[in-house]
Order: structure tokens, then C-alpha cells, then sequence
């Protein structure tokens, strides 16, 4: 979806279309501006975002929990284990080997 000129105002169809990137700030400068000014202007663009907002905040409290921990430590350790499949086919000899390497970081709630 092409961005419009960064000197006209945003419509409400060009604020629908970029919300979430608007919300996630992932919009050039220009953008974010003009989207910023018009969710403030435009009351039903406001209560949309609000509503996103809310929405997201939900689903971020609700996603709080944690697997126990022998359920994690069992899920990590299968993760990083080396697959290895072979195959021969008229005399030619295939082997795949994969290893899947997992990081895990720790997200604070915000």
C-alpha cells in the first residue's frame, strides 16, 4: 500500500489501513505524524485505536502464565536435539542432519 503525500492530511481509510503499524510505530516519521494528528482529530479514528489499545492490553495480561517448568526444561530439550533422516535410493545414500538451536529471552510485562 503506497503512503501519500507527507503534506496532506491522512484519511480515515489510510489511518484503518495503517493502524496497527501506527500503534506498533513502525511508520516513517512523516507518517506517524500525519496519522498521529488525524486519530487525535477524527473521534471515530480515536475510538478505534482506543479500542486496538484495549484490546491488545487484554491480550497481553491474559498471556501472562507460564508453562511449568518440567513441561519447558522437556519442550527446550526436544527443540535442541540434532535430527539425523537417511535415505537410499538405487545406491545412492542421502543423510540430512538438523539441529534446532532455541534461545529463549525473558519479556517484562508492560
Amino acid at each position: 500500500m503506497g503512503e501519500k503525500n507527507p503534506t496532506e492530511p491522512c484519511s480515515c481509510s489510510e489511518a484503518r489501513a495503517y493502524l496497527e503499524r501506527f500503534l506498533d510505530q513502525e511508520c516513517d516519521q512523516d507518517l506517524q505524524t500525519r496519522l498521529a494528528e488525524h486519530v487525535e482529530s477524527c473521534e471515530h479514528c480515536s475510538r478505534q485505536a482506543d479500542a486496538e489499545r484495549h484490546l491488545r492490553e487484554l491480550v497481553r495480561s491474559r498471556c501472562a502464565e507460564q508453562a511449568p517448568a518440567a513441561l519447558r526444561a522437556r519442550v527446550l530439550g526436544y527443540l535442541s536435539t540434532a535430527r539425523i533422516t537417511s535415505t537410499t535410493t538405487v545406491g545412492v545414500s542421502t543423510t540430512r542432519i538438523t539441529t534446532t538451536v532455541v534461545r529463549t529471552e525473558r519479556f517484562g510485562r508492560g
